[in-house]
This record gives C-alpha cells, structure tokens and sequence, in this order.
C-alpha cells in the first residue's frame, strides 16, 4: 500500500512541477504504454492536475506542454509505430494472426476503416479521431496501416494529435479541479 502511495506522489509531483527528468520518464512512459496498451495514460497523467491547490495558470500550461505534453505525444507517437508496422506490412493476415495478443479483431478495424474514404478529408478525420481522449488508439493505429496511410504522414498526425489529446485532458481535468474546489 505505501509503494503504491509512494509511486501516485511521484507521478503527482511529474506532473504538477514537471522538468526535464519528468519529460523523459513521461517519453519512456508513454512509448512503453503504446507498445503493450495497458493503462489510459492520458487520464493517469492529466489526473494529477484534479489535485492542483490553485488556479491552471499560463506558466503551468505551458510547462505542461513542453515537458509533458510534448514528450508523451512523441513516446506515445514512436510506440504506437510497431502497431502501425504490422498492419501496413501484414494486412489482415497479421490482424488474423496477432489479433488475440491485441485484444482486437479484423471487425474491429473495419469499423474504424469504414469512417475513411480516400479523400483529402481523411488526415482531419484521423487527427480528429486521434485527439479524442477517450477513444483507443489501438484500432486507428492498425486502420492507418490497413489503409496504407504514409508513415510520416502517419507519425507527424499521431505526435500531433497525442499532445492535443494531453492538453484537452489537462483543460478538463484543471475544470474538474474548479468544480470540486467549490
């Protein structure tokens, strides 16, 4: 019980007076997460700031921002590259084949694939999709390599949309932390 008391307060004090060594175990922390997919990152960082003792200032922000948000997305981006990897080489086969390991199936992806039609509008969609907060990004990431999207393209909306998705929790949660003040 004390470790785990021990490791909320450390992740707490990353978050709520972030410097350079919490930006790189925040980048480590987030490539690994990518890769196995266990716990929703986002909402475990971005929780921390429920417990801020005053108001989300601008300077706060942005420390959040570029040691925070900004490694996460990258860490999150890098990770989410082996997922990606799989489908854009392997196809359906591999989804078949590795599925099960994933917890996820060939509908699962059809699902998410059916939203994009080979337009212009498809890198809107996908960052919209990305930077949704609550959405898992498991089955974009294999829709991205089912359909073949670029892999700079894919990486640059990824990194993108991982520190909109940071931001949009640490404004939610800051709002949270308003509410529950009163």
């Amino acid at each position: 019980m004390e470790l785990s008391l021990d490791l909320f307060q450390v992740i707490q004090d990353m978050v709520l007076k972030p410097d350079l060594a919490s930006a790189f175990i925040i980048f480590w922390f987030s490539f690994l997460n990518e890769l196995v997919a266990l716990l929703p990152y986002v909402t475990v960082i971005s929780g921390q700031v429920l417990f801020l003792n005053s108001h989300l200032s601008f300077t706060l922000l942005s420390k959040l921002l570029f040691l925070i948000a900004i490694p996460a997305g990258i860490g999150g981006a890098l990770g989410s590259l082996l997922t990606y990897s799989v489908t854009y080489i392997g196809g359906k086969p591999a989804i078949d084949k590795f599925g099960k390991y994933l917890r996820l199936s060939w509908s699962d992806v059809e699902k998410v694939t059916v939203k994009f039609k080979g337009a212009w509008y498809d890198e809107l969609l996908f960052l919209a999709l990305r930077s949704i907060p609550v959405l898992p990004s498991l089955p974009v990431n294999l829709a991205a390599g089912v359909l073949r999207m670029r892999p700079m393209t894919y990486f640059i909306l990824t990194l993108i949309a991982f520190i909109i998705r940071m931001m949009i929790m640490f404004i939610i949660m800051s709002a949270g932390a308003e509410v529950l003040s009163y």
